[in-house]
């Protein structure tokens, strides 16, 4: 099946032209829920054991078909939005390598205490702005050097000592324009927007590789408290597509 990219469901199935898969999607979907914040949607690669990292890194568990759907969904997307703790794991870029449509996503960053390596992680494309989100009780002096290479955005401080996620969506959209936010991890970053209910759609890829691991900083999807059987958050199966011995899903979450 070398090359070719099956997509299984919605039935029937068929076979796609070329090695794209997504490219013909619309988001965010007319007539959404709440149009006072992002469409958000969440991409992910796992391998079939459930890893999303291994030692904090989640580059090299895709195939080159799964980093072509990521710059998929990156072309589409106004914003792509990470945690703190996927920037200071590796060096990374949030953009696209080239830029057909004349300018790049805005690459966001989340972070309660605006301490991140934004100057040696962040690979800034070509006409891309970088955005911090973090906190009014960050201390002057992080927020300060953060502020020479980007621009950056104070919010109050939660009960729990974070970001209002739900401030900030809202201040990317009536401020930034953000109509579809695409957002790349990490686990915390992930439980707490599906846990207060400000994540749409997951696109999950399921790497055919095994990992294991017994370290603490091999990481899943979500990282948090648990739900309970009863009131954890259920998701809709959109999509199944199959490239050699890869699964690309796409979930919507249910309201």
């Amino acid at each position: 099946m070398t090359g070719k990219i099956l997509r299984l469901y919605p039935l029937p199935a068929q076979e796609l032209l070329g090695e794209s898969i997504y490219e013909d999607l619309e988001l965010p979907p007319p007539g959404r829920a709440t149009p006072s914040r992002p469409y958000v949607i969440m991409n992910m690669v796992s391998s079939i054991d459930g890893r999303t990292a291994t030692r904090g890194k989640a580059s090299r568990i895709g195939s080159e078909t799964d980093r072509r759907v990521m710059r998929t969904l990156r072309s589409k997307s106004d914003a792509v939005m990470i945690g703190a703790g996927t920037l200071r794991a590796e060096k990374l870029s949030l953009g696209l390598d080239e830029v057909s449509r004349g300018t790049q996503p805005l690459a966001v960053i989340v972070t309660k205490t605006a301490n991140v390596p934004l100057a040696t992680n962040v690979i800034i494309g070509e006409r891309q702005e970088v955005l911090v989100i973090t906190t009014e009780d960050a201390p002057e002096a992080d927020v300060k050097r953060l502020r020479e290479h980007a621009s950056v955005l104070r919010l109050p401080t939660t009960s729990s000592g974070g970001v209002s996620l739900e401030e900030a969506l809202k201040w990317l959209e009536a401020t930034r324009g953000v109509d579809l936010l695409l957002v790349e991890g990490g686990p915390r970053l992930n439980y707490s927007l599906v846990s207060q209910d400000l994540a749409d759609e997951l696109f999950l890829t399921l790497a055919s590789k095994l990992l294991g691991s017994t370290r603490s900083d091999d990481l899943t999807l979500l990282e948090g408290p648990k739900f309970s059987l009863t009131e954890s958050p259920k998701a809709e199966l959109v999509s199944i597509h199959l490239s050699e011995d890869e699964l690309y899903l796409r979930y919507r979450f249910e309201r």
